[in-house]
């Protein structure tokens, strides 16, 4: 498993990250030894993080080591809404940031980079 991460929307749904594919797990029904929903593999690329939309509760971004993922369950669930190639760039830390209150607009930031080589953008 790469990466863990809690539902901020439904507290009893967490997802899990692995190399190829990725899962959502209800809590309470733990005892269930299969996630209420599995991806597909994926072809071609590698998973490497995963984080729940902060402001989409049926949003979800998956970092592949040659771009992003985007599903939208609202729009559908077999495949992914928006794929995002970068295929110069490998993204292994993602993560949404608080919204800070004294911050103008409250803006939205997102971080996100590459252990290997120590880069990481807002």
């Amino acid at each position: 498993m790469l990466a863990l991460e809690r539902s901020p929307f439904y507290e009893d749904l967490l997802m899990t990250v692995h190399d190829f594919h990725f899962a959502i797990w209800k809590i309470s029904l733990m005892e269930r030894e299969e996630p209420i929903f599995r991806s597909a593999n994926t072809r071609g690329s590698q998973n490497t993080c995963g984080a729940f939309s902060p402001t989409r509760p049926g949003v979800i971004f998956i970092t592949k080591n040659n771009g992003v993922d985007i599903w939208d369950f609202y729009d559908q669930s077999n495949k992914p809404s928006i794929q995002m190639n970068l295929a110069s760039q490998s993204i292994t830390y993602f993560k949404f940031q608080p919204k800070y209150e004294g911050v103008k607009n409250k803006t939205q930031l997102m971080a996100y980079g590459d252990e290997a080589d120590g880069t990481l953008n807002l």
